[in-house]
C-alpha cells in the first residue's frame, strides 16, 4: 500500500516536472521570439532614423524657403530659382519645389518638365484643396501622398503655408516634390534580407492611414512597428521574418525534450526512494535551509548565502593561487519603473531580470540578489580581467530587450562595477565595497556600462566624502556666493537679464570655481541644498536690484538631479513667492539630458514648473541632445548656444554654418536665443546679423558680485558698447 502511493506520488511527480518542462521549452521559444522581435526592432529603429533624417533634410528647403519668402514676399521667378537651386543638392529626393502665392502655382524649379505644373489652382482640386487647407490649419509641413501629379508620375508632396513676417497675411503656399520611391530606397526599407518591411500612415495617418510600402498581408502578422515622426502626423514602419514565424517550432528543441525528460525520470526515481525510506523530515529540513538562503522573489542565494560563498571563494582562491571577479549590477532607473507602473510590475520584472542573468552565466558562477534592484555576480576561476569584462558586456546586453510588463513594454538597462580578488581585495567586505564603488563610475560615465575598480576610485571616493562634508559645512557658515553675469539685448547692447552663478570663498582654497564642487554636489545629492541657496540670494538680490531701476530678468540653473522629488517645485515657487518677486522675472536653465525620452517624472515637473509661470531654457545647447521632436514636445522658451560654437564661428565656416542653423531651427520653433561666450565685438556683431536676440561673455561683462553689478549699471540700467 505504501509503495503504491509512493509510486503514485513519484509518477506525479515526474508528470509535474514534464508539465514544467513544456512551460521551459516554451518560455524557451517566447525568448527566442522575443530576440527576433528585438533584431527586428534594431533593423527599424535605425530605417527609421535613416528615414526620418533623409526625410528631414529634403524638407529643410523648404523650411528655409518659407522664412526667406516671410521676410521678403515679393517673389520674382529669378530670385526664386536662384533660392531654390542654392538649396537642393544632388543627394537630396526632391525632384521639384512649386511655390502657389494665393494658391495658384507661379513658381517651379526646377522648370524643365514640370510646366504642366504652372498656373495650376489648388482649390480646383478638391483632394489637393483639402491638404493644402489641413497645412494651413497646422501651420506646418504636412506630407501628402505618395499622390498623382499633374505633370506625371508619383511622389510626396509636403506643403506648407506662408505668412508674412511684417503683417502676418497669408502669402501662398510652398510645395516639396520628393521621390518616394528613391527615398525608401537609400533608407534601406527595401534592401533588406531578414526581414519584410511595410509602411503606412498615408497622409501622416498612422496605423489609420493605407500602405505606403510593402506587403498588406505583413500588417496582419503582429508585426513590430516603430513609428516615423512626421511635421505633422506621423507613418508607422512593420517588420516580419523574410522566412517563417517569430517563433521556432517545438521540434526544433528536441534535445531540450530528451534531457529535461531525463532529469524528470532520475526525479521521479529519487523522490521514490525518498518517501519509500520514510525521508519526509529530511525534505522539510532541506526546504526551512533553502528558504533561509534564498531570496523569494528570485530564488536567488540572498546576501547572508553569497557573502557566505564569497567567503568561501576567497579561502579557495588563496589556497590554490587562483583568481575571480565580483560583479555588482545596479539596474537603471528601476525606481521610475517601480513608481509608474507599481511594485506587482516591479517584481515581476526583478524576476524576469534574474532570469536573464542566470542564463548568461556558466553553471559554476554564482548570482545572488542583495535586496532592491542589486544583483552581485560571483565568475570563478578567472583567468585574465578582460574575460569579467566580456562577461559583463554580455549581461548589459541581455539585460536591454524589451520586457512585457503587465501589458506594458518595459526596457531595463544596468551598470556593472567589477572588483577581481586579490587585486582589489582580501575580503568578503573589502570586494563588495570596491565593487559597488565601481558600479557608481559605471553609472556617472553614463549608465548602461560597466567599470573595473582602480585606486583612482578609492581615492576619489574619499576625496568626494570629505568635499561633501566641506560643502555642507560652507552652507552652515555662508561660505558661498552669488555672482552675476550680464545678458545684452543684441540689437541695442542694453542690460537685459543677469544669469546667477554659485561661487565658494572656500577658507583655505580662496575663490573656488563651481567646476570644482558641483559635480560632487550632484552625485552626493547635496546639489539640492546648493540650488536653494542660490535661488533664494539670487531673489533677493533681484530685489535689490529692482530697486535701483533695473528693469531685468533672472536666470538660474537647475541641475536634473533636482527633478526627482515631486514637491521640490511647490518648494521653488514659495521661496520665489516669499522674496515677492515675480515669478515671470525667472528663467530655468536646464541641459538637454533633462529632455531625454527616459525622464518622465523630470517631464512633469517641467511642465509644472512652466504652467506656473516661470520659463525653461535649454543651457549649452548643441553639447547634447539637440532634438528637435523633444524641444517641440516641452514648453523651452529659449536655447542658449554653447559657447565653444561662439568661439570657434569667425575662423571656421563650418563652426558658423553650425551657429546660423541652430538661429535658423530656433526661428523656426519661436525660441529665442541666446549665445554664450561673446568675447569680440566681431563676434558680437556677427551673431547679431545672424539673428541672435541676446548675448552674454566677457565683452559685456565677467561674472560680478551684486555690489559690482550695482555700481556698474545703475539706475540706467542700460550697457552700450
Amino acid at each position: 500500500m505504501r509503495a503504491g502511493l509512493s509510486l503514485l506520488v513519484a509518477l506525479a511527480v515526474f508528470l509535474g516536472g514534464q508539465l514544467l518542462l513544456a512551460r521551459t521549452i516554451h518560455g524557451e521559444q517566447q525568448r527566442d521570439a522575443e530576440l527576433q522581435r528585438f533584431l527586428a526592432l534594431q533593423e527599424l529603429a535605425a530605417s527609421r532614423a535613416r528615414l526620418e533624417g533623409r526625410l528631414g533634410a529634403n524638407l529643410i528647403s523648404v523650411r528655409t524657403l518659407r522664412a526667406e519668402i516671410a521676410l521678403n514676399p515679393d517673389l520674382e521667378t529669378r530670385r526664386f530659382e536662384r533660392l531654390v537651386s542654392e538649396l537642393l543638392t544632388a543627394e537630396l529626393h526632391t525632384r521639384h519645389i512649386a511655390a502657389a502665392p494665393d494658391l495658384v502655382v507661379r513658381y517651379v524649379y526646377p522648370r524643365e518638365g514640370n510646366e504642366a505644373a504652372l498656373g495650376f489652382d489648388y482649390r480646383t482640386n478638391p483632394e489637393q484643396y483639402q491638404s493644402i487647407r489641413a497645412a494651413i490649419e497646422a501651420g506646418e509641413i504636412v506630407i501628402n501622398g505618395p499622390v498623382d501629379l499633374v505633370q506625371g508620375g508619383r511622389a510626396l508632396i509636403g506643403r506648407v503655408p506662408v505668412y508674412r513676417r511684417d503683417d502676418g497675411a497669408f502669402w501662398g503656399v510652398i510645395s516639396v516634390v520628393i521621390d518616394h520611391e528613391r527615398l525608401f530606397k537609400d533608407a534601406g526599407l527595401t534592401t533588406s534580407s531578414d526581414w519584410q518591411i511595410g509602411l503606412r500612415g498615408r497622409d501622416g495617418e498612422g496605423l489609420a492611414g493605407e500602405v505606403i510600402l510593402g506587403d498588406p498581408a505583413l500588417w496582419l502578422e503582429e508585426p513590430v512597428t516603430v513609428p516615423v515622426e512626421l511635421p505633422v502626423g506621423r507613418w508607422v514602419l512593420a517588420a516580419v521574418p523574410a522566412e517563417g514565424d517569430w517563433e521556432s517550432p517545438l521540434f526544433s528543441y528536441r534535445w531540450q525534450w530528451l534531457l529535461g525528460s531525463a532529469l524528470n525520470a532520475a526525479l521521479g526515481l529519487l523522490i521514490f526512494g525518498l518517501l519509500a525510506s520514510r525521508s519526509r523530515l529530511k525534505g522539510a529540513l532541506s526546504t526551512i535551509s533553502h528558504q533561509a538562503r534564498f531570496d523569494s522573489l528570485t530564488e536567488l542565494p540572498n546576501r547572508q548565502y553569497f557573502m557566505h560563498q564569497l567567503s568561501e571563494a576567497i579561502s579557495r582562491a588563496r589556497r590554490e593561487q587562483g583568481r575571480f571577479a565580483l560583479l555588482f549590477i545596479d539596474l537603471d532607473h528601476f525606481k521610475e519603473i517601480n513608481d509608474s507602473l507599481g511594485h506587482e510590475a516591479g517584481d515581476e520584472l526583478l524576476q524576469l531580470v534574474s532570469e536573464r542573468i542566470r542564463a548568461t552565466l556558466r553553471g559554476h558562477d554564482l548570482v545572488g540578489r542583495f535586496g532592491g534592484d542589486e544583483f552581485v555576480v560571483l565568475l570563478h576561476d578567472l583567468s585574465d580581467p578582460v574575460d569579467a569584462e566580456i562577461v559583463a558586456g554580455k549581461l548589459l546586453h541581455v539585460l536591454h530587450p524589451v520586457l512585457s510588463i503587465q501589458g506594458h513594454d518595459v526596457t531595463i538597462d544596468g551598470s556593472i562595477g567589477i572588483a577581481v580578488y586579490p587585486e582589489d581585495g582580501h575580503s568578503a567586505g573589502n570586494l563588495l565595497k570596491h565593487a559597488d564603488l565601481a558600479m557608481y563610475a559605471a553609472k556617472s560615465a553614463g549608465r548602461g556600462t560597466s567599470h573595473f575598480f582602480n585606486d583612482s576610485l578609492r581615492q576619489q571616493a574619499e576625496s568626494h566624502l570629505r568635499l561633501h562634508n566641506q560643502i555642507k559645512q560652507g552652507l552652515a557658515q555662508d561660505q558661498f556666493q552669488v555672482y552675476y553675469q550680464p545678458i545684452v539685448e543684441a540689437a541695442s547692447r542694453r542690460l537685459v537679464c543677469v544669469e546667477a552663478l554659485v561661487r565658494w570663498q572656500h577658507p583655505q582654497r580662496g575663490l573656488v570655481g563651481p567646476g570644482d564642487f558641483i559635480p560632487v554636489a550632484e552625485r552626493t545629492g547635496v546639489i539640492r541644498d546648493l540650488g536653494n541657496f542660490v535661488l533664494r540670494r539670487a531673489c533677493r538680490d533681484l530685489v535689490s536690484m529692482q530697486r535701483v531701476g533695473l528693469d531685468i530678468r533672472l536666470a538660474l540653473n537647475r541641475s536634473a538631479r533636482e527633478f526627482n522629488d515631486r514637491q521640490t517645485v511647490m518648494r521653488w515657487l514659495e521661496v520665489i513667492d516669499k522674496t515677492g518677486v515675480a515669478r515671470e522675472r525667472l528663467t530655468f536653465e536646464i541641459t538637454e539630458s533633462v529632455l531625454m525620452p527616459d525622464q518622465i517624472r523630470q517631464h512633469r515637473l517641467l511642465r509644472r514648473l512652466n504652467a506656473e509661470g516661470v520659463s525653461l531654457a535649454i543651457d549649452d545647447f548643441g553639447q547634447g541632445y539637440s532634438s528637435i521632436t523633444y524641444l517641440r514636445k516641452f514648453p523651452v522658451s529659449q536655447i542658449k548656444i554653447d559657447r565653444v560654437f561662439v568661439q570657434g564661428m569667425n575662423e571656421s565656416p563650418e563652426q558658423l554654418a553650425l551657429v546660423e542653423a541652430m538661429v535658423k531651427m530656433a526661428q523656426a520653433l519661436h525660441l529665442q536665443v541666446v549665445a554664450e561666450g561673446v568675447e569680440t565685438a566681431e563676434q558680437a556683431d556677427r551673431l547679431t546679423g545672424l539673428g541672435c536676440q541676446l548675448l552674454q561673455g566677457y565683452l559685456f561683462g565677467r561674472p560680478m558680485t551684486l555690489q559690482d553689478l550695482l555700481e556698474r549699471f545703475g539706475a540706467s540700467a542700460g550697457l552700450r558698447q
